[in-house]
């Protein structure tokens, strides 16, 4: 740690102020990559020593290194001391997702001292998981050869991924569900690109699953050529039985040209060979710049299903349809699979607005149907009319949900049956048989 200091102003009057910063400000990486920060000075004047803190967000990053930078050392002309400290887990006092940095000059003459722009330290980090954090420069220490304090400012940096303003390749449609589109049906999808910048070249991959469909063309879009403006090579491969194609692009000439903004690279067309889900799956995409430098992007991927899903609840039967309060009352609801696919899903009935239960149905294949039935014990339940209601969960996808629902009216509670009192019959007989012997006795003291 450096020694204790003074505030004093060193700054001359007039002289750009001088600021510590991260740079660069904006980062972005995806899961599983490396990306490096600089914490750099600039307008700088006798710089000895500097200290600085850096914090992040921990469940995002891991900081994997911290290296000298070349501006107060000279590029390794003058010795110096540099010390780090790094913390991705939790120290014994709690802390995590933080460094700290010092470094002073060490038996250099006052001349040694640094003046002007560069780079303090180097950050390397790790990416853990999608997100956002603010690299936060916190506590930064400028000092000159007699340790006092030059005043400057500092300058957070920040991550995100993905950034707002990402260049994206993308399937479109991004999800089509169709049950029309059967065997022998064409399917057209278009591949595109939204904020690019300076686009050359670009290459791709897709890849789907070949029981459904069939590629029968691929043509190239209007985006990187300029709606034939320019002249391109396009080349492509159709590798049916893999199932997946590879499509490239770059613009030819002179001058160089590139292309920015949002449009579409390719189109393709399917054949739909049988019913299923598959996803349409972008990998192995290339973006490159006027310099063939990579553009950092994403790629998103699409999806197509032709199956027609749809449950339905086609009776309610109860028995009896009169009970008195407490007796049981069996109902019987019959399921079905109206879809093309074998489903899961569950069957939930009500009384009114209470549940009374709930049962699941496991593996209906297309057409068939499924009895299920619940008891209803009506304990407790008030005399009345009560509706009675089967209600089948949606499946995904499904778009027909009318037939999802019955109601069966009504159930009829009456009051319980009116037990014949017994025991007050029992009571009476006592009392009667007590003044009968009463009056006997009685009877007998007057003779």
């Amino acid at each position: 740690m450096l020694p204790p200091f003074s505030w004093a102003v060193t700054n001359v009057a007039g002289q750009a102020a001088t600021r510590v910063y991260a740079d660069p400000t904006e980062n972005t990486a995806s899961p599983g990559e490396l990306f490096i920060i600089h914490i750099k000075v600039s307008n700088v004047k006798g710089l000895w020593a500097y200290e600085f803190k850096l914090k992040w967000e921990p469940d995002l990053l891991n900081v994997t290194s911290v290296t000298e930078g070349p501006f107060l050392n000279l590029e390794g002309a003058h010795k110096t001391f540099f010390v780090r400290k790094m913390w991705n887990d939790p120290d014994p006092m709690g802390f995590s997702g933080y460094i700290y940095v010092t470094c002073t000059l060490m038996g250099e003459p006052p001349t040694a001292v640094a003046s002007g722009d560069g780079t303090l330290a180097t950050v390397e980090f790790l990416v853990k998981k999608e997100g956002s954090t603010p690299l936060d420069l916190y506590d930064t220490k400028l000092l000159d050869y007699e340790l006092h304090s030059i005043t400057h400012t500092s300058e957070d940096g920040s991550f995100q991924y993905p950034p707002p303003h990402l260049t994206e390749i993308s399937v479109e449609p991004s999800s089509t569900i169709d049950p029309s589109l059967q065997s022998g049906s064409a399917l057209n999808i278009n591949i595109k690109i939204a904020r690019a910048e300076k686009l050359y070249t670009w290459s791709l991959k897709m890849s789907w699953d070949p029981s459904f469909l069939d590629v029968t063309k691929i043509e190239e879009g209007p985006f990187l050529n300029r709606e034939g403006a320019y002249e391109t090579i396009f080349t492509t491969e159709i590798h049916q039985e893999e199932g997946y194609v590879y499509a490239n692009c770059t613009l030819v000439g002179e001058p160089v040209v590139s292309a920015s903004g949002s449009g579409t690279l390719i189109i393709v067309t399917f054949l739909v060979e049988a019913g299923g889900v598959t996803d349409l799956h972008l990998y192995d995409t290339v973006l490159l710049n006027e310099e063939r430098v990579d553009i950092l992007h994403s790629a998103k991927d699409g999806y197509f299903n032709n199956m027609f899903r749809d449950v339905a609840i086609k009776s309610v039967e109860v028995s009896p349809r009169e009970v008195r309060a407490g007796d049981s009352v069996s109902i019987t609801v019959i399921s079905k699979n109206e879809g093309t696919t074998t489903e899961n899903f569950d069957v939930t009935v009500y009384y009114d607005d209470k549940t009374l239960g709930t049962l699941g149905v496991s593996n209906l294949e297309p057409g068939a149907e499924k009895a299920l039935t619940f008891s209803w014990g009506t304990k407790g339940v008030a005399e009345g009319k009560y509706t009675v209601k089967a209600v089948v969960s949606q499946v995904p996808w499904e778009t027909d949900v009318d037939d999802n629902t019955y109601v069966y009216e009504f159930v009829t509670i009456t009051p319980p049956e009116q037990l014949f009192p017994f025991t007050l019959v029992i009571a009476v007989m006592v009392v009667i048989i007590v003044v009968a012997i009463v009056s006997i006795m009685l009877r007998r003291k007057k003779r």
